[in-house]
């Protein structure tokens, strides 16, 4: 048990003051009805029962009191559920090169097949996000339990010139971050609650550096998991894509595969899902406070209304209803 805003339990200072406001009062109650009735007369004050009845009905009042602060204060208990949350963002590469062939039909429309697959078998409280990339990374989609809005963006695909991967990984991380998904920074991607899942064809040719998107997923522990489409040799210049994509994929926790069918595709996806972290839950129980609040209240009216009635005296010599008995005549 934990309260999250513990700072409105110092209030529950004033029960004190309340208690002995009220014992005073009480006092000076009876001492009003010993200054102002003869006890010859009449009965002075209440009898023992209504006074016992009262106390338990301030009793009860001063603990309804004490319910509010902690009301304000939050209570709550964490737990850590089976059920798996979290947030995915699916990244898809765009270009040109992607219309290629050696997959069926060719390699965007695999892509696409398999991130549908991937919506069909990911846990219902797991966000997916859908960014695309070319010569530019464009959020498609922010992470959403919505797995129609994903269908209808994959649908509508254009592709075009270049290949900003670096910039993709960077649109990722900020959708994430906006899901709420990177808050706490975990100490391992592995507990992470928020993946990325890039699917392409290439490594980077314009916009972030590769470096740079690598330093950004790790300084927050995102895991990338890097699928490369076909068997591009790339250019003679820089390193073959799949190197690249490796090493985004093993420097920052995630898993790389190349594949050349789309059945291999499918299964990558799916092993994904089932590697989302579990994380903890809290539950507010501000309510129980407030509700028993009001049992406390509605208690402590009803022994206060019995008080008010005086038990009918019986017997030799009693008086009207409700009145002690008469004095005997001189």
């Amino acid at each position: 048990m934990t309260f999250l805003d513990p700072m409105w339990l110092w209030t529950l200072l004033v029960i004190p003051v309340l208690v002995v406001i009220a014992v005073r009062w009480e006092r000076d109650r009876a001492k009003a009805g010993h200054a102002f009735a003869d006890p010859s007369v009449m009965a002075i004050g209440s009898d023992a029962r209504a006074r016992r009845l009262r106390r338990i009905a301030l009793a009860l009042g001063l603990l309804a009191v004490a319910m509010g602060p902690i009301a304000l204060a939050r209570p709550a208990f964490s737990t850590v559920e089976d059920q798996r949350r979290g947030a995915v963002v699916l990244e898809i590469d765009t270009s040109k090169s992607m219309q290629k062939t050696d997959l069926q039909p060719n390699r965007l429309d695999a892509a696409k097949a398999a991130a549908n697959q991937f919506l069909d078998s990911a846990p219902e409280e797991v966000q997916v996000g859908l960014v695309t990339f070319n010569d530019r990374a464009v959020v498609q989609v922010a992470p959403t339990l919505d797995r129609q809005a994903v269908r209808t963006a994959l649908d509508r695909l254009e592709v075009k010139e270049g290949t900003a991967l670096g910039d993709a990984v960077v649109a990722g991380i900020g959708s994430l971050s906006g899901a709420g998904a990177l808050s706490p920074v975990p100490a391992t991607p592995q507990q992470s609650a928020g993946r990325i899942l890039i699917l392409t064809d290439g490594a980077g040719n314009v916009g972030t550096t590769t470096d740079d998107a690598i330093a950004r997923a790790q300084a927050v522990k995102v895991p990338l998991y890097t699928v490369m489409l076909g068997n591009d040799a790339g250019r003679p210049d820089r390193p073959p894509p799949a190197e690249t994509l490796a090493g985004m994929a093993t420097q920052t926790g995630g898993v790389f595969a190349q594949t050349t069918s789309t059945a291999d595709l499918t299964s990558i996806f799916k092993d994904l899902g089932g590697a989302l972290t579990k994380v903890p839950t809290v539950t507010e129980l501000a309510w129980v406070a407030s509700l028993l609040a009001l049992l406390l209240l509605g208690g402590a009216g009803l022994l206060m209304g019995a008080a008010r009635r005086r038990p009918i005296a019986t017997g030799p010599g009693a008086g009207p209803a409700g009145l002690p008995p008469l004095a005997p005549p001189h």
